[in-house]
């Protein structure tokens, strides 16, 4: 009945007839294969496309996946992920007087983008991990990052043979920064090699060094910064959670922050007013003015699309883009979701949580110096953050009696329930 229909559309209107065909067979995609619509979500991350100028393939394909996670995952063990969800309410009712005192439609619709790229990627990784595709998931997102490491490396080495210098790399829709963050979160990730992503260890160092190469190549200071929080938070954490190797982040500390220093002095002390450097803070000086206007609820979110104002620029501050959007009250809640996540993942089994705080960590730290509400970016960290507590419930759910090594992971439940 379906294709007749189609077939006779196809007649008055062939595009209309092709735009019906492939809905119906991603609807019987969806239907017949939802959990790798779900698992599809993580790699998508990495697609940062516009579609219709406001939202990302990635944001289409993590709401797609939020519905169908809600479809599949099982009320059993997620009391478990009451605390991160609750962490993330707590912001966005926060940020909720923002649309009552600043009503335009960016500012609504950038409300529900940002509930889904909490709430929705947290049910995402819990689903992920809960139903045991989390290394599939994660390993496909790493894969790609490889291929994002391998094309920066390329394009660094082209560049430095013509012009004799190493310049920053730009792929097709990919800034510097958004190849850095993406790259260092996979380093993490391996790196840490958690419970819930089995890689062997003779292809992590071989992945690793691509990692490392493609993330240098990006030139992104921010993400290097990030990377090295990340490192350190594994480092720090326990033997088991680090895999033996947990001085990697502290050897890496002196040479990533005498480069950064070292670029940010040069910057600073250049005859060129309009580098990046002085560029942030005059930026930084027109958020708080900004904010000025509005000092404990903000201005709205997404005011740079709008009219209201001469400047035409997303803060490259984490806080002071929430300050000046949501106000003092969004910045605590925002502040408070951030320490809630990261608490909850350090009180969890390290060999399930360590890697999910030093990638919400890392993450953090970027965005210190560069934009957070990055489509794919803003995600991803809550997206491990729920694969970390799912892949815990999945395999304690196993275990009749756990033994003495799980006792930390009782003693969480126990804590969040």
């Amino acid at each position: 009945m379906v294709a007749a229909a189609i077939g006779v559309l196809a007649t008055s209107d062939t595009r209309l007839a092709w735009f019906v065909s492939i809905g119906v067979l991603a609807l019987s995609f969806f239907l017949s294969t939802p959990m790798l619509i779900v698992a599809m979500a993580v790699p998508a991350t990495l697609v940062l496309t516009r579609v219709g100028g406001f939202v990302s393939v990635s944001d289409v394909i993590l709401a797609v996946a939020t519905i169908a996670a809600v479809v599949l995952v099982r009320p059993k063990g997620m009391s478990a992920m009451r605390p991160f969800c609750w962490a993330g309410i707590a912001y966005l009712v926060a940020a909720l007087p923002t649309l009552i005192l600043n009503p335009y439609q960016e500012n609504t619709v950038e409300w529900v983008h940002e509930f889904v790229l909490v709430i929705g990627s947290l049910l995402v990784g819990f689903t992920i991990a809960r139903t045991g595709k989390s290394s599939y998931a994660i390993g496909a997102y790493v894969l790609g990052c490889l291929g994002i490491a391998v094309a920066a490396i390329a394009t660094a080495a082209v560049a430095f043979a013509i012009h004799h210098e190493l310049e920053p790399v730009y792929l097709p829709e990919l800034h510097k920064n958004l190849i850095g963050g993406m790259l260092a979160t996979a380093f993490v990730i391996v790196h840490g090699r958690p419970a819930w992503f089995a890689i062997p260890r003779n292809l992590s160092y071989f992945t690793l060094v691509v990692l490392a190469g493609g993330i240098f190549a990006s030139q992104s200071r921010q993400s290097m910064l990030g990377l090295l929080a990340g490192l350190l938070i594994v480092g720090l954490r326990r033997r088991a959670a680090s895999r033996r190797r947990p001085l990697l982040g502290i050897l890496l500390t002196i040479p990533v922050l005498g480069y950064s220093i070292s670029m940010l002095s040069s910057q600073l002390a250049s005859d060129n007013q309009f580098n990046s450097a002085y560029q942030r803070l005059d930026w930084f000086e027109e958020s708080l003015n900004i904010w000025h206007e509005s000092p404990a609820f903000g201005v709205g979110l997404r005011w740079w699309y709008t009219d209201r104002f001469a400047a035409r620029f997303q803060p490259p501050n984490a806080e002071l883009e929430v300050l000046s959007s949501v106000g003092i009250v969004g910045l605590i809640g925002f502040l408070l979701m951030f320490a809630l996540v990261i608490w909850y993942l350090w009180r969890l089994d390290p060999t399930y949580g360590t890697v999910g705080a030093a990638v919400v960590v890392a993450r953090f730290v970027q965005a210190q110096f560069d934009l957070y509400w990055v489509a794919g970016q803003a995600s991803l960290l809550w997206i491990v953050a729920g694969v970390c507590v799912g892949a815990f419930v999945h395999d304690r759910s196993g275990l009749e009696q756990p033994d003495s090594s799980r006792q930390l992971s009782v003693n969480y439940v126990r804590t969040v329930t």
